[in-house]
């Protein structure tokens, strides 16, 4: 059982959330625009993979909380906001600079795995953002279950039209001024959403 309106406010912010660069998002255009389409969707296959494993530590961590401690789950949630307030303004601050994406490789898909998988920022993410749309009055388990396979579907769809995007925008979306102006736009995303949810709860 789940609230509908905090499910539909999930999906809206996932959605948001997903399609703003991030580090794999920034791995899946360096791939799709410098060596095409299906370079970047073999290492969204990767990464898919490395998220699924995350999402499964974060709904059992959560689970755990929630039936140990229920009454810290709010300090989670507020911690939650503050977190993704810090992404937004360290994106806001990073704008343009991005490390070097090593090209060339021909194990795409075992690169996308461990380059998700070795993101700590990409779980951390999971663990503050999927509290701020639990509804305490229904069981914290069958809405986390049901969050993040949401999740992990939207991220699926997601990444694969950034791939194919990419390889059909490979001028436009590799210049550094584009990438400038996305990272000012996802900073400013997640500091907003961050205070939202922050006078929210």
């Amino acid at each position: 059982m789940m609230n509908f309106s905090l499910y539909l406010g999930f999906i809206v912010a996932t959605f948001i959330l997903l399609a703003i660069p991030g580090p794999n998002v920034m791995m899946i255009l360096a791939k799709s625009t410098r060596e095409g389409t299906s370079a970047g969707l073999i290492v969204m296959a990767g990464m898919t993979i490395a998220q699924a494993v995350q999402i499964i530590a974060v709904v059992l961590g959560l689970s755990w909380v929630v039936h140990t401690y229920p009454d810290a789950f709010e300090v989670i949630q507020l911690g939650g906001a503050a977190y993704l307030i810090y992404l937004g303004i360290s994106s806001w601050l990073r704008a343009g600079r991005h490390d070097r994406v090593v090209s060339g490789s021909h194990m795409h898909l075992k690169v996308g795995f461990f380059v998700g998988l070795s993101n700590p920022k990409s779980l951390l993410f999971m663990a503050a953002f999927f509290p701020q749309f639990i509804d305490k009055a229904y069981p914290a388990d069958p809405q986390l279950t049901v969050m993040g396979v949401t999740y992990l579907v939207m991220a699926i769809l997601i990444d694969g039209l950034i791939a194919v995007l990419g390889g059909y925008s490979r001028n436009w979306l590799s210049a550094p001024s584009a990438r400038f102006r996305l990272d000012r736009v996802s900073g400013a995303v997640l500091v907003c959403a961050g205070l939202v949810l922050a006078f929210l709860h």
